[in-house]
């Protein structure tokens, strides 16, 4: 089955199928409140951590790279398995990337590499469920479609286990939704916690004229000038009741429509957005890319105060390489990737974010290590493709709590499985709970009042 990240190109800001973004959002919000329970269990935050973070940015690379042609690549091995690439040397002494990653090779003391990540299937939509729900294994009755069975996404647990940030999501997926002829995939949404914690998903173009505020713009007559001269948001949509009733069909105005046009007319929000406030500089050295706008956005979204911020890095139909894998690696995904990427650990160090944000780079799973290997359960490879692999693949994290210039797990000699321990999704949502302070073994209730254990992971050890 194949993998596709859905763009609409400027059809920013949406949550669910919102039409018209200030009465969209806010019958989202009421609809997420009359479809999920409190969520809340037994909800402990205290782990001990002294100092959470103030955010995540998940670098997702859905379809799965090669590590072989990224960073785990087996020079010595026979050519059917280290295919056509060179290796080059990194920052780390005795470490090689593939040669189409030349920046992350240099950037890389600033990172730890994880070489032995494994996961349970070979199937896209349930290893991303698996991966964005960090999980090892997903609830009874879940399938390849997005349900309210599913296992909430991490920032969906944030939304229950912490306040609110004002004015602000408490997660944002973007620049992409994962979708596979029509169906969403699972992991994406707030799953059996209910569409009350549904993480905000940001679909459309970063780099297209008019992404950014000019999408928060309320409608003609109700601008954002005038809503801030009132002396309450609440006056000013009274004030303008004919034109949202006209938009609403005389939807009732409740906690909802305020605390929806409160996120539309939020400075902090819309300044987040804004690309244009960017140095040029730097939204040259991120790339003016969907993968270097996307990650150049989730650092301002995070910095702003969104807690987590996943980017989908996916240029022309993702990382699934079954066929032309070396092609689309060189010309298609490797440059991109490798400018953005280091470009963001260049610039939290410049900012001086490091010690504040955490970045983890994945993907759901690896690649078959002989080229034109099809595997049972996988989606099968042409002969200049890898099939899917979920028995070892590679994963970078940098920022707050990772140590510097580490290694941790290696791969054999042919790049199929772990020679060292392991490290599953659900050792990274334990990772991301943790730093924000969220102890991974709560349980939450569901909307029928179930109580539902989170993560049965343990935290990598990386700081």
């Amino acid at each position: 089955m194949g993998c596709r990240a859905a763009v609409s190109r400027r059809d920013v800001l949406r949550v669910g199928s919102l039409s018209w973004l200030g009465l969209g959002l806010s019958e989202v919000l009421r609809g997420q409140a009359r479809g999920s329970g409190s969520g809340l269990g037994s909800a402990s935050s205290a782990t001990g951590t002294a100092r959470p973070i103030r955010g995540v940015i998940l670098a997702f690379c859905p379809g799965g790279p090669s590590q072989l042609e990224t960073f785990d690549p087996k020079p010595e091995a026979p050519r059917e398995v280290r295919g056509e690439f060179d290796s080059i040397a990194t920052a780390i002494p005795g470490v090689r990337f593939g040669e189409y990653l030349p920046r992350l090779a240099k950037a890389v003391d600033r990172m730890t590499l994880i070489r032995s990540m494994r996961t349970t299937s070979p199937v896209h939509e349930l290893a991303v469920h698996r991966l964005l729900g960090g999980v090892d294994e997903v609830p009874p009755g879940t399938g390849v479609a997005a349900s309210r069975k599913d296992q909430p996404h991490l920032g969906a647990v944030l939304a229950a286990t912490r306040t609110a940030p004002e004015g602000l999501p408490h997660a944002v997926i973007l620049p992409t939704n994962l979708t596979f002829e029509g169906a969403v995939f699972p992991g994406q949404n707030a799953g059996f916690l209910g569409p009350r914690f549904d993480p905000w998903h940001i679909l459309g173009d970063p780099t297209a004229p008019g992404f950014g505020p000019e999408a928060l713009e309320l409608p003609e007559g109700l601008s954002i000038g005038r809503l801030d001269r009132r002396r309450s948001l609440l006056e000013a949509v009274d004030a303008a009741r004919a034109e949202l009733d006209r938009r609403a069909e005389s939807a009732p105005m409740d906690d909802f429509r305020r605390r929806a046009i409160a996120i539309i007319t939020s400075r902090t929000c819309r300044d987040a957005f804004d690309l244009d406030r960017e140095d040029p500089r730097v939204r040259d050295r991120y790339g003016r890319t969907l993968m270097g706008q996307g990650l150049l956005l989730g650092r301002r979204l995070v910095e702003a105060g969104v807690p987590l911020v996943q980017v989908n890095l996916g240029e022309s139909n993702v990382w699934d390489t079954h066929e032309k894998n070396f092609e689309r690696h060189r010309d298609i995904l490797c440059p991109p990737f490798d400018l953005a990427v280091s470009a963001l650990a260049e610039d939290l160090d410049a900012r001086g974010l490091s010690d504040e944000i955490l970045v983890i780079v994945t993907g759901e799973f690896g690649r078959t290590p002989r080229v034109g290997q099809p595997i049972k359960g996988g989606a099968g490879a042409k002969p200049d493709g890898r099939d899917h692999w979920p028995s070892v693949f590679s994963a970078l994290a940098f920022g707050a709590g990772v140590g510097r210039g580490r290694v941790l797990g290696a791969s054999d000699r042919l790049a199929s499985f772990p020679t060292t321990a392991s490290y599953s999704p659900a050792d990274l949502g334990a990772s991301i709970l943790q730093a924000f302070g969220i102890d991974p073994t709560i349980e939450l209730h569901d909307p029928l009042g179930r109580p539902l254990p989170i993560n049965r992971g343990r935290p990598i050890p990386w700081s």
